[in-house]
C-alpha cells in the first residue's frame, strides 16, 4: 500500500505552528549575526553592512549571509558585493536574489554572466517572480532593454565600479507571451563568449499575497527541468523584489518538483527544507502567507 506523504495531511493550525517554529529558528540567526563581534559568526552579515555597499541593499533589513553569498568578480580591494545568495537543496541549486536597482543592474548582469562562465553553462535561466510596480512603489528596476533599445552596454558602468568583465553586452533577441509568462530571450557577452538568457517574468504575483494560480509556477519548473537536460550546467537565478519571500517560495516548489516525496513519508519535509532555505538566506518563505502558497502548490505536485 502506498503511503502518503505526511505533509499533505498537515492541518491549517499545523501550518501556522509549523511557520512560528521556522520564524523562531531564523530569528536565532538574525540574532547571531547582530551581535559585536558577529564577523565571527556563522551568520555573519559584515559585507552587506559595509557602509561601500549599503546603496546596493534594496532592503536595509533584508541581506545575504556572507558563507552563502554570491561574490562579483572584481580587481582586489574594491567591493566584489551584490545582494544574492547561492542556495542548495539536495542536488537543486539556484541563485536568490533581491530586484535589481538602478545603481546594481550591472551588477546584476555581471553576475550571471560570471556565474554562467564558472559553471560551464551556456545560457542564463531567469525567473522573475513580481511585478515591477505595487501600489505606486518600485519593487524591482526594470533591469534589461527593451526591444526599441535593441542592446546595452554596460562596459563603462563595470569599469567605473572595477568589476569584471569589463566589456558586457546585453541584446534583445524576441519576446512571446508563454504558460501566463513574458518570455524574453537576450544575448549576453563578453570578450567574443555569448550566453543565451531566457528571462521569465511572471507578474500576478503580488508582495505578501498568494498567486492567483499555481499553475504558471509549475509550468516554470518544468521549464527549468527541460532546460538542465540540455544545459547540466545550469543555476537558475531567481528573484521577486526583496529575494525572499516569493524568491524562497518557488525555490521550494521547485525543489519538491524535482525530488523524490515518497522517501520522506513522516518527515516534516516542509519545516526541513524551509530550513535548509533560511540556512542559506535570511528570510526565505518569509510570510505566513508565503508559506500557505507553497503548502497549496505542493497539493499540485
Amino acid at each position: 500500500m502506498t503511503v502518503q506523504p505526511r505533509f499533505l495531511s498537515v492541518s491549517g493550525l499545523e501550518q501556522q505552528a509549523g511557520f512560528r517554529k521556522i520564524s523562531a529558528y531564523c530569528e536565532e540567526h538574525l540574532s547571531a549575526a547582530l551581535v559585536p563581534g558577529a564577523s565571527e559568526s556563522a551568520w555573519s552579515v559584515e559585507a552587506a553592512l559595509d557602509p561601500r555597499n549599503r546603496a546596493r541593499n534594496r532592503y536595509s533589513n533584508v541581506l545575504p549571509w556572507d558563507k552563502t553569498r554570491v561574490r562579483l568578480p572584481c580587481v582586489k580591494g574594491n567591493s566584489d558585493y551584490i545582494n544574492a545568495s547561492f542556495v542548495q537543496l539536495s542536488r537543486n541549486k539556484y541563485i536568490a536574489a533581491q530586484g535589481p536597482l538602478r545603481n546594481t543592474v550591472h551588477h546584476y548582469w555581471a553576475m550571471c554572466f560570471a556565474h554562467a562562465e564558472d559553471s560551464g553553462s551556456s545560457s542564463v535561466f531567469i525567473a522573475m517572480v513580481t511585478p515591477l510596480v505595487e501600489q505606486n512603489r518600485e519593487k524591482c528596476f526594470q533591469y534589461w532593454p527593451s526591444q526599441q533599445e535593441g542592446y546595452w552596454d554596460m562596459g563603462d558602468a563595470l569599469r567605473a565600479d572595477r568589476l569584471g568583465p569589463t566589456d558586457l553586452k546585453i541584446t534583445w533577441l524576441s519576446e512571446e507571451a508563454t504558460d501566463g509568462f513574458v518570455l524574453t530571450k537576450f544575448r549576453l557577452e563578453s570578450n567574443g563568449v555569448a550566453k543565451t538568457v531566457y528571462h521569465y517574468y511572471y507578474s500576478d504575483w503580488k508582495d505578501t499575497q498568494t498567486p492567483s494560480s499555481v499553475l504558471p509556477l509549475l509550468s516554470l519548473s518544468k521549464k527549468i527541468s527541460v532546460a538542465k537536460q540540455t544545459d547540466p550546467g545550469l543555476v537558475p537565478v531567481v528573484h521577486c523584489s526583496a529575494g525572499v519571500g516569493r524568491t524562497g517560495t518557488f525555490i521550494a516548489i521547485d525543489h519538491f518538483l524535482n525530488t523524490d516525496l515518497g522517501a520522506y513519508p513522516q518527515s516534516d519535509v516542509v519545516f526541513e527544507t524551509v530550513k535548509t532555505l533560511r540556512d542559506h538566506r535570511m528570510m526565505m518563505v518569509q510570510t505566513s502567507i508565503s508559506f500557505a502558497s507553497y503548502q497549496v502548490a505542493k497539493r499540485h505536485l
